[in-house]
């Protein structure tokens, strides 16, 4: 992410998202996020400031066969999220 735009985040945003830090050799720039409805929340406050795109990731379950090639938002355990 950009210093600047991360400079310019809340402080509240920043905490989050060093707590959910990708390495820096992935596109995602915050990876295993847990599928909460807080972190949804927060996810969709920056989305207000920075276009992203959210990536769903799970292991299949009882229940829920996940597909090879993404997972759903209902089977998932965790997200990343990606600049659009």
């Amino acid at each position: 992410m950009d210093r600047l735009v991360k400079f310019c985040l809340p402080l509240e945003m920043q905490n989050w998202l060093n707590r959910y830090k990708a390495p820096g050799y992935e596109y995602a720039f915050a990876k295993d996020i847990p599928n909460t409805l807080d972190n949804h929340k927060m996810t969709d406050r920056l989305a207000k400031i920075i276009p992203l795109r959210r990536k769903y990731r799970g292991k299949s379950r009882y229940g829920y066969t996940r597909p090879s090639s993404f997972g759903h938002k209902g089977g998932a355990d965790r997200f990343a999220l990606y600049f659009r």
